[in-house]
């Protein structure tokens, strides 16, 4: 994970913008996923036990289901671990028992009474924001510590000299500020913690956090604290995680998932296509092609010629998000993707991954929001939590790192309980993941088309033939103009499939020569010898000595 720049905020007038990535609920913003009744009960906020300031301060009148079941016991003490689907009001639900335990606190606070840890920048932000409509300022701040900005140290500083009551921080950053310089005086900023939160802990330990997180937490001076996990999937592994992180003492796990919600293949049609590597941006083309024109029918007259490559109608509702297995596969797409050729083929499209700026992603993860008709290409951790309304489709290209990733992404067109599509594309030594325990355990993905012989199947197979052209055409541009790209693409694959190897049972030196046909064939790689690496990176993979890697030592 990169971290070499630091976002800090500090809020010091009340925002009405609320938490996208948590809540259903729709506010003073435009912006936000309108309210979903399917979640709601008739239990009111202004019932609960709390104080009048806070009730004050809630937006809405009615809890949501997640919020109903949870904010009784954590108002009580209770330390929890709670499975919870985004989208479903979970953020209110662990910030107003640790806001109201705040409020009721008899002792002088010390620093820090609330610390959230997300996986995410974006989710972080949503976070924060939604905290600032519950407390009053100015005297109470928010801090966002997450990277992204220009000026780590001047951030540093900044959080040094706040008040801040609540800190929402990624683990990475945290995790830098605990170890660097100043960490004694950040440290002594905590000594008076009342409340630990980590949002998503799946995600959290899925998404290569799992070091920074452990370290975070482990670093943290000992205090009576309240402590609430929430997570979309509860595995052993979890619930072993949050017992440790709770120092031994017993938590309450409360499940708010439905069968079929736990079930999310009940309410999104799956489907897969196997196919080499070499034709999964092709076919991620044609399907995307293919959904514009799905649901532009309805605005299509029947007058209208047959829809083609570099004619589609301009009034479609087709939002997908396509998932790469890292940010670098993200980007590579993207520069494909932005090919006149191809760009003129297809509706907006969005990058949102950890290798573009924190406003670049802001900005596109907003219109992506705001649009009906559109494509985001995105990496895992980055899109994970953004509550985004509309989605007709995900497409998942490459092997997830879990059966809980690729169920995790599905739900991106599945929010607070609508249906949705989601399509994974795989080569061959791929297909085993489908059928692997994890998965069957959770759900059933079937063949995208059952016979080769009907329309659809002939319809994907032309436009996926059209769309290799245009990319074999646009590669070589690519790779002569954009060099560090696919060199770092290449880097990406190897490092992310080294560590696939149960699944793809590829030999270290199988390995090697699977990305280098990977570098020709994909990214359009044209020299003898594969993209060089330092020793430093192959060191990291765990490749020293295998034949077939080109060494760089100058690097």
């Amino acid at each position: 994970m990169s971290r070499k720049k630091a976002r800090f905020s500090k809020s010091s007038s009340l925002s009405t913008v609320a938490d996208t990535a948590g809540l259903p609920e729709a506010t003073a913003s435009s912006s936000e996923a309108p309210r979903n009744s399917s979640h709601l009960t008739t239990k009111k906020f202004q019932d609960l036990p709390i104080s009048l300031q806070l009730k004050q301060r809630i937006q809405h009148e009615f809890m949501t289901e997640v919020q109903a079941v949870t904010i009784g016991p954590a108002l009580a003490g209770q330390d929890l671990l709670v499975q919870a689907k985004t989208g479903t009001g979970k953020t209110i639900g662990f910030l107003l028992p640790a806001i109201e335990k705040l409020f009721q606190s008899s002792a002088p606070r010390k620093g820090t009474a609330i610390l959230v840890l997300s996986p995410t920048r974006e989710l972080a932000q949503q976070i924060s924001k939604e905290a600032q409509t519950l407390l009053p300022a100015p005297q109470f701040s928010i801090a966002t510590v997450i990277g992204g900005t220009s000026n780590p140290k001047k951030d540093l500083e900044k959080f040094l000299e706040s008040d801040s009551v609540v800190v929402v921080a990624t683990p990475g950053r945290l995790h830098d500020y605990f170890t660097g310089e100043r960490k004694n005086e950040v440290l002594a900023k905590f000594t008076g913690l009342q409340s630990l939160i980590l949002d998503e802990v799946d995600r959290l330990l899925d998404g290569g956090f799992a070091r920074e997180l452990d370290g975070v937490i482990k670093t943290l001076p000992k205090t009576q604290r309240q402590t609430l996990f929430f997570s979309a999937t509860i595995s052993e592994n979890i619930k072993e995680i949050a017992k440790g992180y709770n120092n031994g003492s017993k938590y309450l796990f409360i499940s708010t998932l439905k069968e079929d919600e736990m079930n999310t293949h009940r309410h999104v049609h799956q489907s897969y296509i196997i196919t080499p590597f070499d034709k999964h941006i092709p076919t991620v083309l044609a399907l995307l092609h293919l959904d514009s024109v799905k649901h532009a029918l309805d605005h299509v007259t029947t007058s209208t010629p047959s829809l083609s490559p570099g004619r589609l109608a301009p009034t479609t509702q087709s939002k997908v998000m396509v998932f790469f297995p890292t940010a670098r596969h993200a980007g590579f797409a993207a520069e494909v993707l932005s090919a006149e050729s191809i760009r003129r083929s297809l509706p907006s499209v969005f990058e949102v991954h950890s290798r573009i700026s924190q406003s670049k992603r802001t900005k596109a993860t907003e219109a992506f929001r705001d649009a009906s008709n559109a494509i985001m290409l995105c990496s895992d951790v980055s899109a994970r939590g953004l509550d985004v309304p509309g989605v007709t489709l995900v497409i998942q290209v490459g092997l997830p790192s879990s059966a809980e990733q690729y169920v995790h992404r599905l739900g991106r067109t599945a929010r607070a309980g609508a249906e949705g599509q989601g399509i994974i594309v795989l080569d061959p030594v791929e297909q085993s993941f489908l059928s692997s325990h994890a998965m069957r355990k959770i759900t059933t993905v079937t063949p995208h088309m059952v016979s080769s012989n009907s329309h659809e199947a002939k319809e994907l197979a032309t436009y996926t033939e059209t769309y290799s052209q245009h990319v074999n055409a646009i590669l070589d541009t690519v790779a002569s103009r954009e060099l560090s790209t696919v060199e770092r693409a290449y880097s990406a694959w190897l490092g992310y499939y080294k560590g696939q190897a149960k699944t793809t049972k590829w030999s270290s030196e199988q390995l090697v020569e699977e990305a280098t046909r990977y570098a020709k064939d994909v990214l359009g790689w044209k020299q003898d010898l594969p993209p060089p690496l330092s020793p430093k990176i192959i060191g990291r993979m765990g490749l020293k000595g295998v034949k077939g890697l080109n060494v760089d030592r100058s690097r």
